[in-house]
């Protein structure tokens, strides 16, 4: 089974209903918390959907490293210094090409601040193709593999954060039946997001972009509509939604062009592949 609670469903400036991104992904019981951007530590404990302490957080996947993806990074290493927090076990920070030398930043500019006292740091990057997968042992974390059957597996999106990463990633993740989850991260029109998602139970896609206000690494609702038709996917929800009108307007858009359901996301919503979606909302 695939889960994700959408803590975040907006772009880089907070609004009274919608923050910026962060995730709480759950695959065949690993859970992963991925793009932490600002307030998503308060946003993941406070959910009945996610975690009841930061002591379950054993991995935080990104997908790029603009702030409004990763800027609750410090914040969670910080956080880990404090006694009241007692696991012990490895914490790994995961994502593209260039993540170590981010965390390594911190390390300057912090020193232990940026440490957890009891828990192990392990840095993992990947580059497009590669994936992620786990061993039977529930202890166990995650390891990098080339396996065309990776439960995890990263495209590359177009994106354009490259002040400290090499590339922008994008996820199609597979559980033990077979289902399937694909996040478009940030990332414009792309092939590689077009093979992502395609017959994908559930996409899960940005939709930054007001209609008829195309902007490079980003997609307006009618470029989401274009996506749709060529790759299938048989549920649509859409996150990172633009603020007021537009975002009220862009599932409604998609629908015009596309006859599958699509879902604009709200903050705290859960979704789960293949426990079917709720009613369509406008």
């Amino acid at each position: 089974m695939i889960s994700i609670v959408l803590f975040g469903t907006g772009g880089a400036v907070p609004t009274p209903d919608r923050s910026p991104s962060a995730s709480w992904l759950t695959l065949d019981g690993r859970s992963l918390l991925l793009d932490p951007g600002p307030g998503a530590l308060a946003r993941l404990v406070a959910s009945p959907h996610g975690p009841d302490s930061l002591d379950a957080v054993d991995a935080v996947l990104f997908t790029h490293l603009h702030p409004d993806h990763c800027a609750d990074l410090l914040p969670l290493l910080f956080a880990l210094r404090l006694r009241s927090l007692t696991s012990e076990r490895d914490l790994q920070l995961i994502g593209p090409r260039g993540l170590a030398a981010y965390v390594e930043g911190l390390r300057g500019l912090y020193g232990e601040w940026a440490e957890p006292r009891r828990r192990r740091l392990e840095v993992l990057e990947l580059a497009p193709g590669q994936g992620l997968s786990t061993s039977s042992d529930t202890d166990g974390g995650w390891t990098v593999t080339s396996a065309d059957d990776a439960p995890v597996r990263a495209f590359r999106a177009a994106h354009f954060e490259d002040r400290f990463s090499v590339w922008n990633l994008g996820y199609r993740l597979r559980d033990a039946s077979g289902h399937t989850l694909a996040l478009s991260g940030d990332s414009g029109p792309c092939a590689e997001l077009a093979a992502a998602a395609r017959g994908a139970d559930l996409l899960v896609v940005e939709c930054s972009l007001p209609s008829g206000r195309e902007l490079e690494g980003h997609l307006t609702p009618e470029q989401v509509a274009a996506l749709c038709l060529e790759t299938e996917p048989a549920s649509v929800v859409l996150t990172h939604l633009p603020p007021g009108e537009a975002g009220a307007e862009a599932a409604a858009l998609v629908r015009a062009a596309w006859s599958g359901p699509v879902t604009p996301a709200r903050d705290g919503d859960l979704f789960a592949v293949p426990i079917p979606l709720r009613e369509e909302r406008p």
